[in-house]
């Protein structure tokens, strides 16, 4: 009423939409996780992000906005062994999809990953097979004009999965924005709610540009599940398929009219602020003599961001999908 924002309004404001996925509260860019890969990214010099081993949902809000912007980011799985989870190597992990081989190739493995012909997991939930209209993660499919666009996957859960933060059966007493957080990885269960998931089901979601367009649920029984789902695709975007927070694919691209994935003109306004506040945050930890072409990099980066938003639609539209 008062014509002003308060620091106490816009805490709250955030507050409201930190737990959302995706959302447009700017994180503090002052700790670990992905901090630079904005300014990376748009640079050209950035292939992956990490997944696996902090906040999932700071982890995959970032993912998305980037991906929105039409950049072919990877997501890779990730321990950070023992920085971010002391307990094992493998909290985080990248299946690639190799076909049917009579050994593991390790340069065909890296192949897959910079391809994105993989998924993300905690090794509890995967996703042994996604394709949109037979193209796989990584993939591109590009029609004339807008179309149905059928989805495939195959996905399995284990029956038994640690009762923990780090796997989603926990919820920290910080809130959803902290689920998959291996740092919480022992959180006390007298601080935290223990009830958030049926212990038998799993919510399988597609997602486009960021948002659910459709889910199923599955059994977590160790058994192979197969589910289809068919979606209008009206403008380029990306497809993927997750569980929240224990697995996620890597995008199929699907390309209309030649035209760039330009999703969200919300989502690269948001990585100019992530920028704006990652300059706030770190400038002065700069070498002093490096500081200006440090500067000078940063808005370079922003630069190119404000050009895909006068590219972008004003906002991702809500899709809805024949299941």
């Amino acid at each position: 009423r008062d014509g002003a924002i308060s620091e106490t309004e816009l805490v709250k404001s955030l507050d409201r939409v930190a737990d959302q996925l995706p959302n447009l509260a700017v994180p503090e860019l002052n700790s670990v996780g992905a901090q630079e890969i904005f300014v990376t990214t748009a640079l050209g010099v950035c292939n992956f992000i990490s997944a696996m081993d902090t906040a999932r949902l700071l982890e995959w809000n970032c993912w998305y906005h980037l991906l929105n912007c039409g950049f072919p980011l990877k997501a890779a799985g990730e321990t950070d062994f023992p920085c971010m989870s002391g307990t094992r190597v493998g909290q985080g992990r990248t299946y690639v999809q190799l076909g049917k081989v009579d050994r593991i190739d390790y340069t065909a493995w890296c192949e897959g990953l910079v391809r994105g012909r993989s998924y993300v997991s905690d090794g509890y939930a995967h996703a042994l097979e996604f394709t949109a209209n037979g193209k796989s993660a990584g993939d591109e499919i590009r029609l004339a004009q807008p179309e149905t666009v059928k989805i495939r996957t195959k996905v399995a859960f284990s029956s038994e999965t640690p009762l923990e933060v780090a796997y989603g059966g926990v919820l920290p007493a910080g809130g959803k924005r902290l689920i998959g957080d291996t740092v919480n990885f022992h959180e006390p269960l007298s601080s935290a709610d223990s009830s958030r998931l049926d212990p038998r089901l799993r919510l399988v979601e597609l997602v486009i540009n960021g948002q659910t367009a459709a889910s199923k649920k599955v059994p977590a029984d160790d058994q192979e599940h197969e589910l289809e789902f068919s979606v209008r695709i009206d403008r380029s975007s990306w497809v993927a398929v997750r569980h929240f927070p224990q697995m996620h694919t890597n995008p199929v691209n699907v390309i209309i009219g030649d035209q760039p994935i330009r999703a969200s003109r919300k989502s690269a306004l948001w990585c100019i602020a992530a920028i704006e506040q990652l300059w706030r945050a770190r400038n002065e930890k700069i070498a002093a003599h490096e500081r200006e072409e440090a500067r000078k990099t940063f808005w370079s980066a922003i630069d190119r961001y404000r050009q895909i938003a006068r590219e972008a639609a004003d906002g991702t539209d809500e899709l809805s999908a024949a299941r």
